[in-house]
Formats: structure tokens, sequence, C-alpha cells
């Protein structure tokens, strides 16, 4: 739909055909309020699967814990570039806000963006997958878009306003044929202190013959990024599965990321199996990431923090991530 080079300059707008096969691509807006008591995650895509070949728009509103799905002709779906936009039934969402008009679940709304802390990757990497994302036939694709941002405004759901005024949004995207078959990911921007973003999705992937973990970690603090990703050198050294969620350490030749997980009151969402939306996600918009980065060099702490309604997926029922990695 939109030419290659544009594509590969501008990973927010759509980066698939509407003519492809066995293929998927949804955009994530989450957005929680100043006090924390409203959150909302809206995901509008399109699923090609070759036989039920079609749109969506599906939310979760963390308040009341609850999802909704509903299916667009291909006709309603409409993605535009410079600047990116897609136009969903009456629904529209940008970089700069979302409108809402979605009468099958009784939500209408206006949210603005503004104040963003966009993701840059190095001018040689194709956003945050690096020169991973440059490799042909890979099972998902991943964009980092907006690491943190201010939200305003409110979204009615079933006749009660959600208001976001001074509250924290975030955007990220993913495309490609199916979700991994296990996976990892974590997300939170609402820190005491402002500004400050983590991300991490550690999942299996194939590769060739046969496959490997890799792991895509990012963390905002202090106006500044640290990529802790495979690709730069970054190392699980630990993954362990708790009660109530994982601890994960992660290790660079001098720093040190510890990340305490735990889950809150999750739902189930629909996630792509071969470009289908047939798939089961289990996420929390509720959960905790307790953060700390350490300097292995001066032995000193260099970031504190917790996050909270944080989003969380742990689907690694059968620790295949801690087996392969070999913990």
């Amino acid at each position: 739909m939109f030419d290659f080079l544009s594509r590969l300059k501008d990973l927010a707008i759509f980066q698939g055909s509407l003519n492809s096969k066995n293929y998927f691509e949804g955009w994530y807006f989450k957005q929680t309020s100043l006090d924390g008591k409203n959150k909302f995650a809206v995901i509008p895509g399109v699923s090609l699967s070759g036989s039920d070949d079609h749109a969506f728009i599906q939310v979760y509103d963390g308040t009341s814990r609850i999802s909704n799905y509903v299916s667009y002709n291909l006709e309603e779906f409409t993605p535009k570039k410079d600047p990116f936009r897609v136009k969903l039934g009456n629904s529209v969402f940008k970089l700069t806000g979302i409108e809402l008009d979605i009468p099958e679940f009784e939500i209408e709304g206006s949210l603005r963006y503004s104040d963003h802390f966009y993701y840059n990757s190095r001018w040689f990497e194709r956003g945050v997958m690096g020169l991973y994302g440059y490799v042909p036939f890979m099972e998902t694709y991943h964009g980092l878009i907006s690491l943190d941002h201010k939200v305003q405004r409110n979204v009615n759901i079933r006749g009660k306003d959600h208001f976001f005024d001074e509250g924290r949004g975030y955007v990220e995207k993913d495309w490609g044929k199916s979700f991994p078959s296990s996976w990892i990911w974590m997300q939170s921007n609402d820190f005491p202190k402002p500004k400050t973003s983590l991300m991490v999705s550690v999942a299996i992937i194939p590769w060739l013959n046969s496959s490997f973990v890799g792991h895509i970690t990012v963390l905002l603090f202090d106006n500044k990024i640290l990529n802790f990703s495979t690709y730069r050198g970054g190392k699980i050294t630990l993954l362990q599965e708790e009660k109530d969620g994982v601890r994960l350490k992660i290790e660079t030749r001098k720093l040190c990321l510890e990340i305490k997980a735990f889950k809150g009151e999750s739902v189930s969402l629909r996630s792509p199996i071969r470009g289908e939306m047939k798939g089961r996600t289990i996420e929390s918009l509720s959960g905790i990431l307790e953060v700390s980065l350490l300097s292995k060099q001066e032995d000193e702490i260099l970031f504190s923090g917790t996050g909270s309604n944080s989003g969380l997926e742990i689907m690694d029922e059968k620790s295949d991530l801690i087996k392969k990695l070999g913990l």
C-alpha cells in the first residue's frame, strides 16, 4: 500500500498490504489517568487469514477488567502516512490523539497526546529490532513508537466518563504472521519520576530450522534511552517464575537491570495465529514492575523505581523460555 522506503523510514505507518495472506498488523495505544484509577488500551488492526479477512478494534478497559472485539470490513480500514493516521469505521488513530466512536461497545470519546518521547534508533537500524528488523520472513516484527507522552480529555464507556487529563500514554505495534510460541511482555511508564518508561519483550524466535530466545529491552530515564536488547549485547542471566509473576535480570558489560514483575488482574485478548485472530493472550493492566539499574563497575544504583498500572503478559506456562535459556 505504501512504498518500501516509506515503510522503512516510518514504522508507525501500515507495513503490509491488504492483499497479503496469513498476515496481521496491530497498533497498541495505552493510557493511564494521573491518579491511576482509569487505564485503557485500544488496539486497531487488520487480520488477513485468507478465510476471514477483516479489520478490527480490540479494547481493554483495565478499570472494569472487560475486553471487547469488533470486526470491520476491510473497506472501512483507511491507513495514511505523512503524518501517520488510521481510520477504522468512525474511529481515528493518530500519534497526536485518538477519536473513538464504537457503538457496539458504547464507547465514544476523544484523547489528545502531546509531549512525546519517541524511540529513535541508530541510522542503520530498523526501529527497536535493530538489524533484525530487516530480516525477511520473521514470525513477528515489533515497533516501539512512543515510550511516553501526555494524555488529555476523556472516554465515555457504557455511560461513564473516564478522565485522563494529565495522564500518561504509550504506543507500540506488531505485524507479521503469528505471535511467538512462548513470550513475556511488560511495560510501564507510570513511575513516580516523570518521563520514565520501561518495555521488555522476551520470546522464542524461530530461526532457520531452529530457534533462540531473543529479547527487546528499553529503559527511558533522565531523558536518555538505554537499550539492553539482544542485538546490543544484553544477556538474560536470570529468569525465574514466581507465584505472582517473574524475576528477570539482564546484564551488559557495564550495567545490570533487575526487574521484579507482579501480575495484576487480567483479561483474555485475541492474538494472531497465521494472521487469524484466534489465539488468546492473557494481559494485565494492573501489574507492578520493581526496577533497579546498577553500575557493575562502580557497584552503584543508577536508578530504582516502581512502575504501577503496568501492562504484563506471561505466556510461558511450561517455562519454555527458562529451559531454552538454560537457566
